[in-house]
């Protein structure tokens, strides 16, 4: 289920406004989310906005390396440490 937070992100008052279009499948199936949680349509897209939105720069602010990455990484700091004085 999503974690609606209880944040900023749905307490503050909320003054901007951004529009989408979407066709009746995304729309029922945004209905029936919020329905099934008992929330408003707003509080539900902003709550899944904000989530996606806080995920999407979770993963973007790091580097997961492959353990082929890793090791060429690791042979580039050894062979530096060979050649230092």
């Amino acid at each position: 289920m999503l974690d609606l937070p209880t944040d900023d992100v749905c307490t503050k008052k909320h003054t901007r406004t951004t529009q989408i279009r979407h066709g009746e499948d995304l729309g029922e199936l945004i209905m029936c989310a919020a329905a099934v949680l008992g929330v408003d349509k707003s509080v539900f897209l902003r709550a899944a906005i904000a989530k996606e939105s806080s995920r999407v720069l979770k993963e973007s602010s790091h580097h997961v390396w492959s353990p082929e990455d890793a090791d060429q990484f690791a042979a580039g700091l050894d062979a530096a440490l060979k050649e230092a004085p």
